[in-house]
């Protein structure tokens, strides 16, 4: 009896001890992924860390570039200034001249009678009183007036615009010029005739024409087109007016990007957009589209392509307020700016999408 409780005991302490060796295992490999996790987060928050320290620096370099730009609008303004300064203080410093030798001469004049009067009487003095009236005759001659009144309008007035317009053409990325492109049209949308405008139409009276059904660049599935202006290099911004409409896409996208139907209009297939449905605005992301919260509906859709960094960036364009950033793989194709006016919602989306160009 005393053997078999023995070699129950050892049996037990056999296993206890086996389950205890499985335990060190486990929490040894619990310990070296918490030790891959840590190791991880580390080399995530240096890698942040320098992320933001080039940022930084990015930002940094934009401000002195306008630094720079209005450090020369003000060197061409006190340059201005001072050489209409100079012309005024000499215009004024001649005039001094000019009349310091007349009052010289006014004040010999005076010397010269004043001397004859202190002469005593004698038989040619009347004769030479004469004859010096006649050579006296001088009298001050004021030169032409300068222009004393400086006028702040002619070298200030409302600097801050002018200079703003003058910044404007030294902008990068300065406002993109688009036009859409009608050969990628959907067939249910009207343009205008500058491309600058397009909106969805049911009875559209100008139907693509024969020979043109299988134009391979058309959007035949989805209410879609795409911009004439195709990028891969540098940095481009635009900008989209979306008021009064209850739905619209836009983005960008390949320009090889399916024309037909697609299993997701999505990143996965070429497509980067921001889009209002159901009174909700989102961002296209697979697998499924990302919320974007904003307190007020956007009037006007500012998008921004950097193809160096290779991200699509949106903006509220009234408040330049980001909304939500793509990043994208390498692309080897041109990216095209992407628009989707969406169909009419039973009369409540009629108005079109259009290209926005500033004024100034």
């Amino acid at each position: 009896m005393k053997d078999t409780n023995n070699n129950y005991n050892k049996s037990l302490l056999i296993d206890h001890r086996e389950k205890l060796i499985q335990a060190i295992k486990r929490i040894k490999h619990e310990s070296d992924e918490c030790w891959n996790a840590e190791r991880e987060t580390y080399i995530q928050s240096v890698e942040v860390e320098s992320e933001f320290d080039d940022l930084a620096r990015e930002i940094h370099a934009e401000y002195e570039n306008l630094h720079r730009i209005l450090e020369m609008e003000e060197d061409m303004d006190m340059e201005r200034l001072r050489k209409e300064r100079e012309k005024r203080v000499k215009q004024l410093r001649e005039r001094e001249r000019k009349i310091a030798v007349q009052g010289k001469d006014l004040e010999r004049a005076i010397e010269t009678l004043n001397s004859k009067l202190r002469e005593e009487d004698s038989p040619n003095l009347l004769k030479d009183i004469k004859d010096l009236l006649k050579r006296c005759q001088v009298s001050f001659i004021p030169p032409p007036p300068v222009n004393t009144e400086i006028l702040s309008g002619q070298f200030v007035g409302p600097l801050q615009y002018r200079i703003w317009k003058h910044m404007r053409s030294s902008l990068y990325p300065n406002i993109s010029t688009l036009t859409f492109d009608p050969e990628t049209a959907h067939p249910l949308l009207s343009l205008n005739s500058p491309f600058t405008s397009v909106w969805f139409q049911d009875n559209n009276e100008d139907p693509v024409k024969e020979g043109e059904d299988c134009n391979p660049r058309r959007f035949n599935y989805y209410y879609c087109l795409m911009a004439r202006e195709g990028f891969m290099h540098g940095r481009h911004y635009w900008e989209v007016e979306v008021a009064r409409k209850t739905a619209w896409r836009v983005g960008v996208a390949r320009e090889d990007v399916c024309r037909g139907e697609m299993d997701s209009c999505t990143t996965a297939n070429g497509l980067w957009t921001l889009a209002l449905k159901g009174g909700v605005i989102q961002a296209c992301t697979d697998p499924r589209p990302t919320r974007v919260p904003v307190s007020v509906k956007p009037v006007r859709i500012g998008v921004f392509l950097d193809c160096e960094k290779q991200e699509v960036a949106f903006y509220d364009a009234v408040t330049m307020m980001p909304l939500f950033t793509f990043s994208m793989e390498t692309v080897s194709v041109p990216l095209h700016p992407f628009f989707n006016p969406c169909d009419t919602d039973e009369g409540k989306n009629t108005a079109p999408l259009n290209l926005f160009s500033p004024s100034l």
